[in-house]
C-alpha cells in the first residue's frame, strides 16, 4: 500500500488560507479607513461650509445694525431740522406779527379817543386811555374783537372824569395778542 503524504498541502493550504484572511482583513481596515476619511472630511467640509455660512450671516445683522444706526442718526437729524426750520418759521411770523398787530390797532382806535398806556406780558396786552364818550370806549372794544390780532377783548374799568373842562371817559381794557393770526375760513356757499 502505498501511502501518501496529504499533511504538508493542508498545512499549505492553510497557510494560503491564513494569508488570504489576514488579507481580507487588512484591505477591510485599510477600507474602514478610507471610508472614515471620507465620511470625516465630508463632514469636516460640511462642517466648514456652515461656519461660513454662519460668519456671512453675522456680518450681514452687524451691516444691518449699522445701516439702522445711520437710519435712526437720520432720523434725529431730520427731527432737529425739523425743530429749527419751525422755530425759523415761528421767528419769521414773530417779526411780522407785533407790526401787523399795531397797524391794526391804529387802524381800529375810533377819532375821539387815545391810547396813552399799551403793556404786553405774554400775550395779554393792557389798554389803558381816555375816551370821549363809553360809546367809543365800546366801539374800541368791538373793533379790537373783530380783527385776528386781538381775542379775548374784556373792559377791566371805566372812569368818568372832567379834564381840562372837558367830561371824559378813562377806561381799561384787556385783550389776547395774537401775533400770528389764523386766516379766516371761506365762507361756506349759500350763506352770507
Amino acid at each position: 500500500m502505498i501511502r501518501i503524504n496529504l499533511l504538508p498541502v493542508r498545512v499549505s493550504k492553510k497557510k494560503v488560507a491564513g494569508r488570504q484572511q489576514l488579507l481580507l482583513l487588512a484591505l477591510i481596515v485599510v477600507l474602514a479607513i478610507i471610508a472614515n476619511w471620507v465620511w470625516a472630511s465630508s463632514r469636516a467640509g460640511d462642517l466648514a461650509a456652515r461656519e461660513a455660512k454662519l460668519r456671512r450671516t453675522r456680518d450681514e445683522i452687524a451691516q444691518l445694525d449699522r445701516i439702522i444706526g445711520e437710519v435712526k442718526n437720520i432720523k434725529t437729524q431730520q427731527a432737529a431740522l425739523k425743530e429749527k426750520l419751525d422755530a425759523l418759521d415761528r421767528l419769521k411770523a414773530g417779526r411780522s406779527g407785533p407790526v401787523k398787530l399795531l397797524d391794526t390797532l391804529a387802524q381800529v382806535i375810533p377819532p375821539r379817543m387815545e391810547v396813552r398806556k399799551m403793556d404786553e406780558k405774554g400775550g395779554a396786552i393792557t389798554f389803558e386811555g381816555s375816551g370821549a364818550t363809553i360809546d367809543d370806549v365800546s366801539a374800541f372794544m368791538s373793533a379790537l374783537g373783530q380783527t385776528p390780532y386781538f381775542s379775548k377783548v374784556e373792559l377791566k374799568k371805566t372812569t368818568a372824569v372832567n379834564r381840562g373842562g372837558l367830561r371824559v371817559v378813562d377806561f381799561t381794557v384787556k385783550a389776547q395778542a395774537n401775533y400770528t393770526p389764523v386766516a379766516p375760513a371761506p365762507a361756506a356757499p349759500g350763506k352770507r
